[in-house]
């Protein structure tokens, strides 16, 4: 295999020149940086592309995108390739199609490439739209077909912003996106846009319904009961259960007992369903006693619209104070781009005046009461 040596800390370690990735839910990383969620998340990726690498750190490959542009990879997903690899190079996107497809409320933006090559993607508001930057790339596109058939892309330019790098924006109808999901069939990148509902009632919404922790992963114990996150958080998804199922949603659980999930099999379990929303409960912890309230999460700024309806259902009910809502959260299971989600900390667990409240039953019920109308107040505001 191509190798090459790193000297670290005096020591001689082999590092491969190029590696492809694969395993479950590859992430780039935009540094090598670390904290309890680990480094912030550039987004997910293919498996099966090509990256050369320039540096090896903490566990994670330092790969090169393009001739500006780095990032980090897990070196648990990547793979060494032999001395017969060709290295990257630049390719050239030509015909690209925007149009509906026929088998999902969902348009398509297809970009043909000469083989794949690493992207990075995100949401942008103000207006609303899709950006996809794709890497060791130049354009040799004359035109970009697309068709009236098309429901919720108003438009998708391009440009070149460096000499291997060129730019795809997607212009959306609404002003919020639904979600999207972007992935390689063969050599072409497809983007799938999803539509907006036609009813913003729950009735017949997907929504999956995640209990935070579970099984050997048991989150954090209270401070004066001794409390585990793990059982109060599945007591809470089920409240809210009952809740969505009295409106006929469809409700998909990600556990209903004290099972261990991995939060990469979490994502995975509900892309399966496609679902209009995902909600997970989790228990709040700090070392400070004083603090104390609820808190809602998010990733993209796109989705930040239901993270803060919740909120502020949550606030109505009496003595449940403020923690905040929180941007850019670096949490797996929010992480993904096909649908709306929000990470609910109901409060406490090391405050005593929210212990008692988490140990109420009927707290549990005005929660899930609470987090249902605050999704309901989202799907009205969708525009």
């Amino acid at each position: 295999m191509a190798m090459y040596m790193l000297t670290v800390f005096g020591a001689i370690a082999q590092v491969p020149k190029l590696v492809k990735t694969s395993g479950k839910l590859p992430q780039l990383a935009y540094s090598d940086g670390e904290d309890r969620l680990g480094s912030a998340k550039m987004g997910y990726i293919d498996t099966g592309i090509v990256l050369a690498v320039v540096d090896s750190t903490k566990g994670l490959y330092k790969v090169k995108l393009s001739a500006l542009h780095t990032a980090y990879l897990d070196q648990r997903l990547a793979i060494p390739l032999p001395d017969s690899t060709p290295a990257p190079r630049i390719v050239t996107c030509e015909s690209w199609t925007v149009r509906r497809l026929t088998d999902q409320p969902a348009d398509l933006v297809a970009i043909n490439l000469g083989r794949k090559v690493p992207y990075k993607t995100w949401m942008e508001l103000e207006p609303a739209r899709i950006v996809v930057q794709l890497f060791r790339v130049q354009a040799n596109t004359n035109w970009i077909t697309q068709l009236t058939s098309a429901n919720e892309v108003k438009r998708v330019d391009y440009r070149q912003t460096e000499d291997d790098v060129v730019e795809a924006t997607v212009y959306l109808h609404h002003k919020q996106p639904y979600g999207y999901h972007v992935a390689y069939q063969g050599n072409q990148l497809q983007l799938s846009v999803r539509h907006h509902p036609a009813s913003h009632s729950l009735r017949g919404k997907t929504i999956v319904v995640d209990a935070g922790h579970g099984g050997s992963n048991t989150g954090a114990r209270g401070n004066t009961s001794g409390i585990i996150e793990k059982k109060y958080t599945l007591l809470f998804a089920k409240a809210f259960q009952k809740e969505l199922k009295r409106k006929k949603a469809r409700v998909v659980m990600v556990r209903e007992s004290d099972t261990t999930f991995d939060n990469k099999d979490r994502i995975l379990f509900a892309r399966g369903y496609n679902p209009d929303a995902f909600i997970s409960f989790h228990l709040n912890s700090s070392s400070r006693t004083t603090a104390r309230g609820t808190s809602t999460y998010y990733k993209h700024a796109a989705f930040r619209l239901l993270t803060t309806n919740i909120l502020g259902r949550l606030l109505d009910i009496n003595n449940l104070q403020e923690f905040g809502n929180i941007g850019s959260f670096n949490f797996q299971p929010v992480q993904p781009t096909e649908y709306n989600s929000c990470l609910v900390e109901v409060a406490f667990v090391s405050n005593e005046a929210d212990e008692k409240m988490i140990q109420d039953a009927g707290f549990r019920k005005q929660v899930a009461r609470q987090v249902r109308r605050g999704l309901t107040d989202w799907l009205r505001h969708l525009n």
